[in-house]
């Protein structure tokens, strides 16, 4: 008793080769989707980097800017009290040349 189909006849085989041409179209669509989805995360997962990048350089830039202000304000402050120190010895000096009644 044989049980396999009889490959003779035309419509046998017609009927094989349009299920294995189906069956490799369900394969090609499938990569062909699979791959469009990648590169679609690609592309979002190059843009949340960049923008990522650039929020990172402005923080960076902003801490350079405190750290620039705070640098002016204490060498300001360093100023204003050396400009206060000369200006208390020179009253100092100027109660000591003015003779007393």
């Amino acid at each position: 008793m044989n049980l396999l189909p009889n490959l003779k006849v035309e419509e046998m085989v017609r009927s094989f080769s349009v299920k294995s041409n189906d069956y490799m179209y369900v394969n090609y669509v499938s990569s062909l989707i699979r791959s469009i989805l990648s590169l679609h995360d690609l592309i979002n997962n190059k843009i949340q980097a960049k923008e990522q990048e650039q929020e990172n350089a402005k923080l960076e830039q902003k801490k350079e800017d405190d750290a620039k202000k705070v640098k002016e304000l204490l060498e300001q402050k360093k100023l204003d009290e050396a400009l206060k120190g000369l200006t208390d010895d020179t009253a100092g000096e100027k109660d000591k040349t003015t003779p007393k009644k």
